[in-house]
C-alpha cells in the first residue's frame, strides 16, 4: 500500500538526521494534521502542545481548537502561526 510520509522519508536519504518518527502537514495555516502523536500537554486556544518519540512540538496560533483526536492522530484547526519542534 502506498504512503505519502513514507515516499518522501525514502527519497530524502540527504537528510538522514533530521527525519522524525512522527508527520505534519500544515494545510494553509488553517488546519494542521499531526500522525505519530503520544499524547496533549498544553491544550488553549493560543498554544497546543504534544509529545512525539524525540521530543515535543509547540503550536501557536489564534482561535485554535482540536477538532480530531486519535491514539496516533489529531487534527488541529485554527490560524495556526508557529510550529516548533523540540527534541
Amino acid at each position: 500500500m502506498f504512503n505519502f510520509f513514507d515516499e518522501i522519508k525514502g527519497k530524502s536519504q540527504k537528510c538522514k538526521d533530521k527525519i522524525f518518527d512522527f508527520n505534519l502537514v500544515n494545510m494553509s495555516g488553517g488546519i494542521l494534521y499531526v500522525e505519530g502523536h503520544m499524547g496533549l500537554t498544553i491544550l488553549s486556544p493560543s498554544t497546543i502542545a504534544f509529545k512525539v518519540k524525540s521530543g515535543r512540538v509547540v503550536v501557536e496560533g489564534q482561535c485554535m481548537s482540536l477538532t480530531e483526536l486519535t491514539s496516533n492522530t489529531m487534527l488541529i484547526e485554527g490560524k495556526i502561526q508557529k510550529t516548533e519542534i523540540f527534541s
